[in-house]
């Protein structure tokens, strides 16, 4: 028994030593020269093409809901059933504001957003998308407060999905080729408005 047992380590340690080798000679020359590394690391015309090509790619606004994406465009409703479409008023500077009248901080915040809109008509737009609510709750909630900006109806909340807007109000600024330049959580004075306005306005 012991005669077999020492003739199969014998044969199990020929066995391992052989394919050591083997696979010691296979990763060897499996290994690139250092000229194949450096041939294989220098781009050719074509390579430097598309590294170029892609860089411009990239550099480019992709859509999203971050500062410096392109916004999500979106068609929603006013109160007397026209339909504004968000990509319609490129060339025009853009805020959007999500509210709902059950929001108190809204509420607050209106005022500012109106007196703000009055004196930048001409080339600024000023979007109020509610959340979700009846047109007539809307109408009941604003009327006689003389607002003269535009109130849209989010009613499936789409606009809101696509914005990943999470609390309220919320407000987006956006410049004139449709990007998002500022956000802005909360409620905002008068002021504040004016200081996220700059970031449109260059």
């Amino acid at each position: 028994m012991k005669n077999k047992s020492l003739i199969f380590t014998i044969i199990a340690v020929i066995v391992i030593g052989a394919l050591i080798f083997v696979l010691n000679n296979y990763t060897k020359s499996a290994q690139p020269s250092p000229s194949q590394v450096a041939e294989n690391n220098t781009p050719s015309n074509n390579e430097d093409q598309n590294t170029s090509s892609n860089a411009t790619e990239q550099s480019e606004p992709k859509i999203g809901n971050q500062v410096g994406d392109i916004a999500p465009d979106f068609t929603l409703k006013d109160l007397d059933g026209n339909t504004v479409t968000l990509s319609s008023l490129r060339g025009k500077k853009v805020i959007l504001n999500f509210w709902a009248t059950t929001c108190p901080y809204c509420k607050i915040e209106m005022p500012a957003l109106n007196q703000f809109i009055k004196g930048h008509k001409d080339d600024t737009v000023l979007l109020a998308i509610d959340l979700g609510e009846s047109p007539s709750k809307v109408k009941q909630y604003l009327e006689g407060k003389g607002y003269e900006f535009t109130v849209l109806l989010d009613t499936d909340l789409s606009t809101i999905y696509d914005y990943q807007v999470q609390f309220i109000p919320m407000s987006y600024f956006i410049d004139k080729n449709g990007v998002i330049r500022a956000i802005s959580n909360g409620a905002m004075t008068y002021d504040e408005i004016e200081e996220y306005y700059k970031s449109i306005s260059q």
